[in-house]
């Protein structure tokens, strides 16, 4: 683990508000590499900031009275391509703006940002925060939509989100993993499941963010062979059992403790992608039974009867028509 801290009560008694901000910048730059920072005109200036790097999972605290965060877009594209959820430990409300977006968030809501599109935060009291940052490309295999959720209110109420915050809290007020990589790589994992969770992840990244280790392992596999054999009308949890190494019960039970089984598993993606066929004009010359068939259904009256419970309608009405869910 990678730790780093500034305080300006450590800094010499005889520094005047102007000499104490002019080191605060100078922190900035040589650890983020630049960032524009003003204090809040009617108070002493103060500022602590702690940081803490878990593999690639970066966590930062920091409170005081700097009043401006922001940074250029020559400064954010040197910067690490990372999402990072803010969270407020102080009351009071604060601006953040990034991609033409405003929002006032407070200790009841959080914000998402990305490290390196330009950003400013304005607080209008004392600062105090919480902040996770996590590699984009990690995040987004997780959790769909995340562009969406930059620059928005969120709920920092919700069970995960408090359960993220009080994780977060114990990190930064314990002493750490000092120079454990086993315990690091664990906790920059469960940073990670609970930043999915607290986003509104897709139902199978979440059901793996809800697991640990091995049987969450396991289900990534299961789950990934299901995605990729569906369309065989053969296909079976003895298949991917003896692919993986394990029994078809052990895969029927994974999958009944994340909430579905095999067979409904498997319905639902067909039926997907026979909704997805049907609603695509390049497949108008396919008749009914060939999409079917193509979709890994045997039988075209299962399918038919199956399409419309799912959907409202027949296969035939569905033709050329928008995918719904």
């Amino acid at each position: 683990m990678n730790k780093i801290a500034f305080s300006t009560d450590n800094l010499p008694a005889r520094f005047d508000d102007r000499a104490r901000l002019s080191e605060w910048r100078h922190f900035l730059y040589a650890v983020f590499g630049g960032m524009e920072v003003s204090c809040l005109p009617d108070r002493a200036f103060s500022q602590y900031l702690e940081a803490a790097q878990f593999g690639s999972a970066l966590l930062v605290r920091l409170a005081g009275t700097t009043d401006r965060f922001s940074t250029s877009p020559e400064v954010a594209r040197g910067m690490r391509p990372d999402f990072f959820l803010c969270l407020r430990s102080d009351p009071g409300p604060v601006s953040f703006s990034q991609r033409g977006r405003d929002v006032t968030f407070d200790p009841a809501t959080a914000v998402l940002g990305t490290c390196n599109d330009p950003v400013d935060l304005r607080a209008r009291d004392r600062n105090g925060f919480l902040q996770v940052a996590v590699p984009q490309a990690r995040l987004e295999d997780h959790v769909a939509g995340l562009e969406d959720l930059v620059a928005r209110p969120l709920d920092s109420r919700t069970p995960a989100m408090r359960h993220l915050r009080r994780y977060l809290t114990l990190l930064v007020e314990s002493d750490g993993p000092a120079d454990d990589p086993d315990l690091a790589a664990h906790i920059e994992t469960t940073l990670l499941d609970l930043m999915t969770l607290a986003l509104g992840a897709g139902r199978d990244a979440s059901e793996i963010a809800q697991m640990r280790g091995l049987r969450a392992a396991r289900l990534q596999d299961v789950l990934s062979n299901i995605r990729a054999g569906f369309a065989n009308p053969d296909f079976s949890p003895d298949e991917i059992a003896s692919r993986l190494g394990v029994t078809p019960r052990y895969v029927q039970t994974l999958l009944q403790e994340a909430g579905s089984t095999f067979t409904e598993r498997v319905l639902e993606l067909r039926l997907q992608r026979a909704r997805s066929m049907l609603s695509d004009p390049r497949n108008d010359r396919m008749k009914i039974g060939e999409i079917s068939e193509a979709c890994g259904f045997s039988e075209i009256s299962y399918f038919n009867r199956c399409f419309r419970r799912r959907f409202g309608l027949t296969p035939t009405a569905a033709r050329g028509q928008p995918e719904v869910l």
